[in-house]
């Protein structure tokens, strides 16, 4: 049950969550099912203590993730809009609860991926339903959901696990190729032009990164810091590949909204404005914005979004989160090559689309998908360990070769006592 709970919010976030009526202040029964399923998690968890893995909860990328919250929680106490960040930092904890914290147990996450793979199937049969049924905006055809952006993204995430799933025989090949049709022809429909150049660029170039690691015998974190580090010495590199790419240097008017985006992150760089203190609240400050810019629903960069909200404290937090869990998948490709190919492929694809859209930290699928992603990806590096239960005594964790080791100390103190 534990190992199934990711798997349902992420299938609650995708196909239920959409079709609830909004009022405008806020769903019901969003607000009721956080809860609920956070304390069944938190339940199930605490009755199986004994097996918790301390070393997942140790690890840097939770820690991480931990000390983001904590200080997410802190900004209530100066936000904008203390109200509206105290009540979506809570929502962003309890669903963090259900997704990350059974990944602490002994879980199996061999059918995370097959799992996820057969809600996003879904979800793009139910997408190509509105497509064929309902008329397209101008800018190009949102499915089901509120923004074309929105189906564009899902589409491109569908295809990156269905070239995973197309690896393996059976139903599943034959469900992967039926999704990598859809998801391109969505892609398509959606006219998500960002979408489509990251979701391939990722599945290319996660490739090219876990071979360069196996050879120089580095990490994919050293890889994408580099890369970084060099787009300090290029003048606007986002801007100069927009421009090749699409002829459009203005990212569809982004670097206008990041302009005053930027504006407002240096009236209060350090602690920000409050998680989630920003957009969507009384009298917000994005109402100064200058023409379309005020109606804007996000900054269109998750970089600047966070930076916005948390400041500089919060973003170097999260960028530790991110930078850490790019570390930690050199041990996944030691044990799974092609399970690490899949991790670094959706969490590639999560930290490109970030640079032209805003889904750091937010109850959408795509942050559901990228911190699955990440939990597994932190269980699966661990050292494998067997549970070993003696009588008397409680649950110890022992390496697989324990048992071999005193089996042969046992054969040595039989053949000294025949000696003898």
């Amino acid at each position: 049950m534990l190992a199934a709970m990711p798997v349902f919010a992420f299938f609650y976030v995708l196909l239920i969550l959409p079709f609830l009526p909004d009022d405008g202040k806020g769903r019901t029964e969003n607000m009721l099912l956080w809860p609920v399923i956070a304390a069944v998690t938190l339940a199930l968890v605490l009755q199986n203590s004994p097996r918790i893995d301390s070393r997942f909860v140790r690890s840097l990328p939770i820690l991480a993730l931990t000390a983001y919250f904590l200080f997410a929680a802190a900004s209530v106490t100066w936000a904008y809009s203390p109200y509206f960040a105290f009540s979506r930092v809570v929502v962003a904890i309890l669903a963090t609860i259900v997704i990350v914290l059974p990944f602490a147990l002994p879980i199996r996450t061999t059918h995370i991926i097959p799992a996820l793979h057969a809600c996003c199937a879904v979800a793009l049969a139910v997408s190509a339903i509105f497509v064929l049924t309902t008329p397209a905006s101008p800018i190009g055809h949102p499915g089901y959901f509120t923004h074309k952006q929105e189906l564009g993204i899902l589409a491109a995430a569908g295809v990156i696990l269905s070239c995973h799933e197309v690896l393996f025989r059976g139903w599943r090949r034959i469900l992967a190729l039926v999704t990598i049709g859809l998801g391109v022809w969505l892609v398509l429909a959606s006219q998500s032009k960002s979408a489509t150049a990251f979701a391939l660029f990722s599945l290319g170039c996660s490739w090219f990164i876990l071979l360069l690691c196996k050879k120089v015998r580095i990490t994919p974190a050293y890889v994408l810091a580099a890369v970084v580090f060099a787009s300090l010495f290029v003048s606007q590199p986002v801007e100069k590949i927009g421009w090749r790419l699409y002829g459009d240097a203005t990212l569809t008017g982004r670097t206008g909204i990041w302009g005053f985006t930027n504006y407002q992150i240096s009236r209060k760089p350090w602690l920000g404005w409050g998680f989630h203190s920003y957009y969507f609240v009384p009298n917000s400050p994005q109402e100064q914005a200058p023409g379309y810019i005020k109606d804007m629903p996000s900054s269109h960069s998750g970089y600047l979004q966070v930076k916005l909200e948390t400041g500089r404290i919060g973003y170097w937090i999260f960028l530790i989160f991110v930078y850490a869990s790019l570390h930690l998948l050199e041990r996944v490709r030691r044990k799974d090559p092609v399970r690490a190919w899949c991790y670094l492929s959706i969490e590639l694809f999560v930290i490109l689309i970030n640079l032209t859209d805003s889904a750091w930290i937010t109850i959408t699928p795509v942050w559901l998908l990228y911190l699955i992603v990440v939990a597994a990806s932190v269980r699966d590096s661990l050292p494998s360990t067997r549970t070993v239960l003696r009588a008397g005594q409680s649950l110890v964790q022992r390496p697989r070769n324990w048992s071999k080791g005193r089996l042969a100390n046992a054969r040595s103190a039989s053949a000294v006592t025949r000696a003898s």
